[in-house]
């Protein structure tokens, strides 16, 4: 299943609400959460895609692809390659934020830190669909 793609956007919010540790760990976690990937021509992406999830006290009501700017209360944005390497288990997120290579486009890591579990999670599942 291709990355970002529509299929891999809907198998993705539907493994999330099944997952009990995901609806543990974000239980009281409310809102939107785009996974953005950068502009790259070469890699067929002119205006960069994301997947949007709608997510809401430890399940995802929905999903959306989209091209070009994301809108979502939190924005984390690399390019193809990082996210492969993210969610194949070669990079950890965390490190990958602080290296630069995932960058927190928009909301603040503040507001993120108490959902560190909940992070984490949606990247073992992600790493499930991929």
């Amino acid at each position: 299943m291709q990355l970002f793609s529509e299929a891999w956007a809907q198998a993705y919010c539907q493994k999330l609400s099944e997952s009990e540790a995901y609806r543990k760990a974000a239980a009281t976690w409310e809102g939107s959460l785009a996974l953005a990937v950068r502009q790259d021509p070469a890699q067929g992406l002119p205006q960069g895609v994301a997947v949007v999830l709608d997510l809401w006290h430890g399940t995802c009501r929905g999903v959306k692809v989209v091209e070009g700017e994301a809108e979502a209360d939190f924005v984390i944005e690399a390019d193809l390659a990082t996210w492969q390497e993210v969610l194949s288990g070669g990079l950890e997120p965390l490190t990958a934020l602080m290296r630069g290579l995932l960058e927190l486009k928009k909301g603040s890591i503040a507001a993120l830190a108490p959902y560190a579990q909940a992070a984490q999670e949606l990247v073992r599942v992600a790493r499930e669909v991929a």
